[in-house]
């Protein structure tokens, strides 16, 4: 009898040197156990759910975090990981080949699209006949989001991928050779499983009997999700449909963007109306390390042996804060160093609200109300970035500002047997006004496309746009808005390679920081700096991943993309 594999936890790391189609997996639980009632596949389902946590860019290596390869986030240090990866391959074109790519993920998801394969199988062949039919179908649907979720985020990375898709019956040796499918057609499959499932699940799941229900899947995420398969598949009003389905959600007070005063509370408290999908951590049991890779160090200078082991892996650029805006006089503008002399409350009083709930600055309040001194020779420091070794480890920043999206303010947290459980983000309701934009405005209703841009910056108090009626103009106010909203949430890299701009934004450019130092009289002196020691590589090959070489072997029909050849 086949074995269920549920509370593997370690299948998500060690196995992925394995040829996925050998395997045969193993486990606790026979199918009579996990099929015997509506409690046992929730424990078998809610399992599955780890694929989520794969792109969780918190719970990631902190060099493989997906705005870490944008324009928003500097790695800083050269030689070690973390982040040594990055520069590297920025710098010198090292990290990334068909052998060897750091930010792979193509091994991981044949995985857990092997796991969620089965569930299908098993449900097409009956095995789970004897229960309440409605209820399973739910579960089906939770499962067919997953899926179609892994060979989203494949998609976003490879292009067109080989689809493995049967339900009646699960891939294995024999059908080891399979050729890709187009990008079409890979689109094409997932919005019509997202489709598929958001018709059957839930609004909300309601907690009962003791059973917490937070981060499964709802209506509202799968059509969520469906709108930015679509958006990425450009097919505008497919998108546009999409997020219809999800803000009537909204008119019934299921899901709500949150306000100005509550702005906050859409990273600090877990299943905020906001949030449309999340990834759930726990405290000393299921908890992760982003702490731990980008604090500011100082909070933790008692750590015991890890007091030289904390923070400031990756910090803010100033491309990323510079792009709040400022209020002087009443009135908002573009933020400039330039302007300094006007800024009468400094550089960073009256930002863009966003701006306090994205990053850490300079006498920002944090942990147990310290204020930062972000400065030379401040508790939090700051330190010339080189290119060299022997800076590796300096726990300090070389960019001027420290992250506060995703780094829980939290005095609990010691690194030994307390880390972070800072949920993720994989989707809230911002997005779905920003996709719904995106896409009017590609259907030229530039009109509407601005009611739902100017819906995200009023809602914090910002002025509404004026509204623009050509692409590249509208595109600067998008571009923007999703920085300055989505920044750090991993849609940069991505919406950089979507709109053709990957290259002329990353190639031979370097990135900035501000270099804050107290002179004797107590008053701040402001410069800004490059922190690359030279201008990065980005060539058009980057934009998408290599197909990786054991694939290529173990399938002779699978075929290199052609940036890769």
């Amino acid at each position: 009898m086949k074995k269920i594999l549920i509370g593997l936890g370690f299948a998500l790391f060690g196995l992925q040197s394995c040829d996925v189609l050998d395997v045969d997996p193993q486990s606790f639980y026979s199918e009579n156990v996990a099929y015997a009632s509506i409690e046992n596949v929730d424990f078998y389902v809610k399992d599955l759910y780890q694929a989520f946590r794969e792109y969780a860019d918190i719970e990631k290596p902190v060099d493989v975090y997906d705005d870490g390869f944008s324009d928003l986030l500097k790695y800083s240090w050269a030689a070690i990981a973390p982040g040594n990866q990055v520069n590297k391959l920025f710098y010198y074109g090292q990290g990334i080949n068909a052998d060897r790519d750091f930010r792979n993920k193509w091994d991981q998801a044949y995985w857990h699209i092997r796991e969620l394969n089965e569930f299908l199988v098993d449900m097409h062949n009956g095995l789970a006949s004897g229960l309440d039919q409605e209820k399973l179908a739910v579960r089906i649907a939770e499962v067919r989001v997953i899926r179609a979720f892994v060979y989203q985020e494949l998609v976003k990375r490879y292009g067109g991928v080989v689809l493995r898709i049967s339900e009646e019956k699960v891939d294995d040796h024999t059908d080891r050779s399979k050729a890709r499918s187009s990008e079409a057609e890979c689109w094409d499959f997932i919005i019509n499983e997202l489709d598929k499932a958001a018709k059957v699940l839930p609004e909300q799941w309601k907690d009962k009997d003791g059973i917490n229900h937070v981060g499964r899947v709802t209506k509202g995420a799968a059509y969520g999700l469906k709108a930015r398969a679509a958006l990425y598949a450009k097919r505008w009003q497919d998108a546009v449909d999409a997020c219809d389905e999800v803000l009537k959600l909204e008119k019934k007070g299921v899901h709500a963007l949150l306000g100005k005063n509550q702005y906050n509370d859409i990273f600090s408290i877990p299943n905020n109306k906001e949030l449309l999908l999340s990834v759930n951590y726990e405290k000393m049991k299921l908890h992760h390390t982003f702490n731990l890779n980008c604090c500011p160090p100082y909070d933790y200078k008692e750590a015991g042996a890890l007091k030289d082991f904390c923070g400031a892996a990756m910090t803010p650029t100033e491309e990323y804060a510079s792009q709040f805006d400022i209020k002087l006089n009443g009135n908002w503008q573009s933020f400039s160093w330039d302007n300094l002399s006007q800024y009468a409350n400094g550089p960073w009083a009256d930002r863009d609200p966003r701006f306090y709930s994205s990053i850490l600055y300079n006498g920002a309040s944090w942990i147990n109300d310290r204020k930062l001194q972000v400065y030379v020779g401040g508790h939090d420091g700051f330190f010339d970035f080189k290119n060299d070794p022997a800076d590796d480890y300096k726990r300090s920043t070389a960019t001027g500002y420290y992250i506060r999206k995703f780094v829980k303010n939290d005095a609990e947290i010691n690194f030994v047997d307390v880390q972070s459980d800072q949920f993720w983000i994989e989707m809230r309701m911002a997005e779905i006004y920003l996709i719904r934009s995106e896409a009017k405005a590609r259907l030229e209703k530039w009109g509407e496309a601005y009611i739902d841009l100017n819906k995200i910056r009023t809602r914090v108090g910002m002025p509404a746009l004026p509204q623009q009626n050509v692409w590249d103009n509208y595109l600067v106010d998008l571009e923007k808005e999703r920085i300055c909203e989505l920044g750090m949430e991993g849609h940069r890299f991505f919406d950089l390679v979507r709109w053709d701009k990957a290259v002329e934004t990353l190639n031979g450019k370097r990135l900035h920081g501000v270099k804050i130092t107290k002179l004797p009289t107590g008053v701040f002196e402001y410069k800004v700096v490059e922190c690359d020691t030279e201008d990065r590589l980005f060539p058009k090959q980057y934009t998408i991943s290599p197909i990786p070489t054991a694939e290529l072997v173990a399938n002779t029909l699978c075929e290199q993309s052609d940036l890769w050849k």
